[in-house]
């Protein structure tokens, strides 16, 4: 018996997607880079700070931003919030957090500020691929127009009539 295709097993192409790659670490850019570059993904933007990275994110209009917490300048958290405001041009592209320091109060932190998903350094690119395909598959579903999204309500009862419905035969 085949299994049955859901839309959370379908392959993402990574090809479509342009990422923000935010570290003050060349060597953490890099390896984030090259676990993205696997994937297959061909536009990679880096930044080594917060206020260079908001500029570029202004810019290139990236599909996804990952960022580190501690930098010097602009934290990661700070980054984030300005990213998230409501007003900014880029509010609404999703933020992935990846830091080798989420303590509790961290996370707690890095919650309140909007960011989509957090990960602990090192990360493998397992995980970094299904943290990317479980936001992209949710930015999706939340960007799609309210008049094509699927009715689950009816499918369930597909013989249900309203009251009043009047059946010609």
């Amino acid at each position: 018996m085949p299994t049955p295709v859901t839309r959370a097993s379908l392959a993402l192409d990574f090809t479509c997607i342009s990422f923000l790659i935010v570290d003050d670490h060349a060597y953490s850019r890099r390896l984030t880079r090259s676990m993205l570059t696997g994937l297959g993904s061909r536009e990679i933007y880096e930044s080594g700070n917060g206020i260079e990275a908001f500029e570029l994110a202004r810019s290139v209009m990236p599909g996804m931003i990952i960022t580190d917490l501690m930098m010097p300048i602009f934290s990661g958290l700070r980054f984030i919030e300005m990213v998230k405001e409501p007003q900014s041009p880029v509010h609404h592209i999703p933020v992935v957090v990846l830091s080798g320091y989420l303590t509790k109060p961290a996370t707690l932190a890095v919650k309140g500020s909007g960011a989509d998903e957090q990960l602990v350094k090192p990360v493998s690119p397992k995980a970094l691929y299904q943290h990317i395909t479980r936001i992209m598959l949710r930015h999706q579903r939340a960007s799609q127009p309210l008049a094509i999204a699927p009715n689950h309500k009816r499918r369930a009862d597909p013989q249900r009539k309203k009251t009043g419905d009047v059946a010609y035969i």
